[in-house]
């Protein structure tokens, strides 16, 4: 969906993560809990991946007992 958002949370101290685009579309990836946080930390083409991508650490997300 061209304005659609996923969020992703890790609470297991992952310090990278991998991203892969089977769509035919651009995919953005933003830190934090929203979509719309400043400018993305990885832009992933169509049919394409990105490894090893480094988000850092948002302060202001909490999560009870989530992963």
């Amino acid at each position: 969906h061209p304005s659609g958002c996923v969020t992703v949370i890790s609470g297991l101290g992952s310090k990278t993560f991998n991203i892969r685009n089977d769509s035919r579309r651009t995919v953005e990836v933003f830190r934090g809990a929203t979509c719309d946080n400043g400018a993305p930390i990885a832009t992933v083409g169509p049919h394409s991946t990105s490894n090893g991508v480094e988000p850092g650490k948002s302060h202001s997300v909490k999560v009870k007992d989530g992963v």
